[in-house]
């Protein structure tokens, strides 16, 4: 069982397909986090002028944060280019990130911090993932066709 064999197990994808993996990724968690913290915010009696602070936190947070992260994840995946491992969309430090993040937001649950605290800083970062993963779905839109697949 050499390193050669252990090659062979990895699951292979063209960059297109990592581009649409990272994309659903970001939409999945934008997803969550979003209808969750559009729940919490429902249930409060400002919630539209709560919702709309957070729609411009998380539009201020992707232009400045998470947008220029996945361009650059995007051009590390292009660069990468055919058959490479499906699950290196992201770095191994990237996958540590996120693993931290999850369990950020589920110790930020378990605190005393407001429902409504949550579900605006839910909201922003739901806003912010779904602008900055639109990112890896305007690189999947713009490569090249059927070779690429």
């Amino acid at each position: 069982m050499g390193d050669g064999f252990l090659q062979r197990l990895k699951p292979r994808a063209s960059a297109r397909v990592q581009l649409v993996l990272a994309g659903t990724l970001w939409f999945i968690a934008a997803a969550i986090l979003g209808s969750r913290g559009a729940l919490w915010l429902a249930e409060e009696p400002g919630w539209l002028w709560m919702a709309a602070v957070a729609l411009v936190a998380g539009l201020v947070k992707a232009r400045y944060l998470l947008g220029p992260v996945a361009r650059r994840a995007a051009a590390r995946i292009v660069a990468r280019g055919r058959d490479r491992c499906a699950g290196g969309f992201l770095s191994w430090q990237s996958w540590l990130l996120v693993l931290a993040m999850v369990a950020g937001g589920h110790a930020l649950r378990l605190t005393a911090t407001p429902r409504w605290v949550l579900a605006m800083l839910y909201v922003a970062v739901a806003t912010a993932l779904l602008v900055g993963g639109s990112i890896y779905w305007r690189g999947v839109a713009g490569s090249s066709g059927p070779a690429e697949t």
